[in-house]
């Protein structure tokens, strides 16, 4: 009997292993499934990767997007008849068919024949956002107030300050060199967008030539001279490397407000463009509208670069095309990660290329290895309506075309063409980068604004903002009355401003006149008493004219006043005729005259 029992209790707990194990089988069972569909379904919801950065509401409904979202689609006569139809049930959960042949890259990365695309996993929902300024930039309507939101005041305080230092570093005493301000710093960036917009042909004439009277502008002329206009570039030519440390804050203030004041759409491009030399610089584009979002710049590679460009955009669903230098399976699964498409060009030489590969598309989980014309794309996470050569091709070189945009009306034409093996200064090509690329962002900016001009064309942009530039120190130069600042150029400085010239020319005859005499008198009042009677115009000696003496001038003069014998020099005297004093031949003192 007690042999039975052990029996029947060994049974029954032999039994209960069994169902708890059963158990828990099934309810591993279940949660995969639960994870698989949720991992696998579509995203119906248009709302789970909205930006809540993005206002599109406030887009200008007439810029010119570079392409559309229809350009890369695939129409339905183009989309397989395979995947039109519905999929069939699956099998086991990652049984790989029959059919199916691998492909190993030289990296040992391995690569399954696509032969069923029905049993391929869903796909992210398609990018959807739509590039838009936001704040301020909803406002902006003139180039000055979009270029200010990047380049702000505090950035122009650091020139200030670099420039103002390295000016009192030098001692000098000449009334050219002096300290700059603001008004005058701001001008000398506008004349530098003029000398871009003036001097972008292939082969220019010097830079003086801006400045003639015969082949110039007036405005140059009016703003300030050829010699302190070179003086302050020669100022910050002068910067040391040792202010790399000033420059990179400079740099840094210009990403931050580059990247605040803008909203990317769905369709970026990151990629590596060689601006500068002996310097790195990898920059992250809007492939509608060629704005440049991040950037970095660094003397040495970063090894982080991409995750540090694609911050702002994780769990976004955004699509990134990257590069050359990013295009490999390890930069596909990070961006993967961050819930971001991706699409890249993987040439033949790449290690992540399958080997005796020649035709058919391969997957490897989320990603998708198409050939094509001998061109083979590497997608990860792209949704299968989009067609990955038409999104690669208006995609691949935004960076490249950002780059020759920005310098389409380069500011580097603003300084003299160096002499032969003569270096440009590292600081002043950085400055350069940085007008060009906020000039350029700045259009894009005013063109997306609802209050901005959506058709100016990029030149008449820069030729506005340096005209709005240069507009303050115009009319401080207007107002006020130096010898500098002459006749013709306060009228020039009228016609640029657009005001009118009559108070100029009023005022111009009223001090004529006042220089020309010293005012009207009426002969009657101007002739002479007859009791008055008249010395001789000399003195004896030489004595000090007292207005002069007030002067601190100590002019010393033997002319005199012939009524009160006050020596005074020929600014402080008086010439007029015997007839209009009305003096006769008895009033003369002896000596005076001979003959009458």
């Amino acid at each position: 009997m007690n042999d039975n029992r052990e029996i029947n209790c060994f049974l029954d707990e032999q039994l209960l292993s069994k169902m708890k194990c059963s158990e828990d089988e099934l309810m591993d069972d279940q949660r995969i499934d639960e994870e698989d569909m949720d991992l696998k379904a579509p995203v119906d919801d248009a709302e789970a990767y909205t930006d809540p950065l993005q206002e599109t509401a406030f887009v200008s409904s007439n810029f010119e997007w570079l392409f559309k979202d229809e350009d890369i689609l695939l129409q339905d006569e183009q989309l397989p008849e395979i995947a039109l139809k519905p999929s069939k049930s699956r099998g086991k959960r990652g049984r790989p068919p029959s059919s199916s042949r691998s492909f190993i890259s030289s990296n040992g990365h391995t690569w399954n024949l696509e032969c069923d695309p029905r049993n391929a996993p869903e796909e992210e929902l398609l990018a959807k956002q739509q590039a838009c300024g936001k704040g301020p930039t909803r406002s902006v309507s003139n180039a000055v107030e979009s270029w200010m939101l990047l380049f702000d005041d505090e950035m122009l305080r650091m020139l200030q300050k670099m420039i103002n230092d390295q000016i009192r570093k030098r001692r000098t005493r000449n009334r050219g060199e002096q300290p700059t301000d603001l008004t005058e710093l701001r001008s000398w960036l506008g004349l530098k967008y003029l000398c871009g917009v003036f001097r972008n042909a292939q082969h220019n004439g010097p830079l003086e030539e801006l400045w003639t009277l015969e082949l110039g502008n007036a405005i140059f002329r009016a703003t300030m001279s050829l010699t302190r206009f070179l003086f302050i570039t020669d100022c910050f030519s002068g910067q040391s490397e040792s202010n790399w440390s000033d420059i990179q804050r400079l740099w840094q203030k210009l990403l931050i407000n580059c990247r605040s004041y803008y909203g990317p759409s769905g369709w970026l491009c990151v990629d590596e463009v060689p601006a500068l030399d002996n310097t790195h610089l990898v920059i992250c584009c809007d492939a509608k509208t060629q704005y440049m979002t991040n950037a970095i710049l660094n003397k040495v590679m970063p090894s982080k670069d991409l995750m540090q460009l694609i911050c702002d955009y994780k769990s976004t669903g955004r699509n990134i095309t990257l590069g050359s230098r990013f295009a490999s399976v390890k930069h596909c699964d990070q961006l993967l990660q961050c819930n971001l498409s991706s699409i890249c060009r993987l040439h033949p030489t790449a290690p992540d290329y399958p080997r005796n590969w020649s035709e058919g598309t391969l997957v490897s989980g989320a990603k998708r290895l198409t050939l094509q014309s001998d061109i083979a794309l590497l997608t990860c996470g792209l949704t299968r309506p989009v067609n990955a050569f038409q999104t690669h091709l208006h995609t691949s070189d935004t960076c490249a075309q950002f780059l020759e945009l920005s310098v389409r009306y380069n500011t580097e034409f603003s300084v003299p063409k160096c002499a032969t093996g003569e270096k440009t200064n590292s600081f002043l090509e950085l400055l350069h980068l940085m007008l060009n690329i906020a000039g350029c962002n700045a259009w894009v900016l005013l063109r997306l604004s609802p209050k901005g001009d959506a058709g100016i064309e990029q030149r008449d942009f820069q030729r506005q903002l340096g005209l709005f530039l240069t507009q303050q120190r115009l009319q401080r130069r207007l107002q006020r009355k130096t010898t500098s600042t002459t006749l013709v150029t306060r009228l020039q400085i009228c016609e640029i401003l657009g005001q009118s010239n009559q108070r100029l020319l009023s005022e111009a005859s009223s001090d004529a006149r006042q220089t020309q005499g010293i005012g009207v008198i009426n002969l009657d009042r101007a002739k002479l008493s007859k009791d008055v009677a008249l010395v001789s115009r000399y003195g004896e000696t030489h004595r000090r004219c007292k207005p002069c003496g007030l002067n601190k001038r100590g002019t010393k003069a033997r002319s005199r006043c012939q009524q009160c014998q006050a020596h005074r020099c020929g600014n402080h005297l008086i010439s007029r005729c015997y007839e209009c004093t009305g003096v006769t031949a008895s009033q003369l003192p002896e000596g005076n005259i001979t003959d009458i």
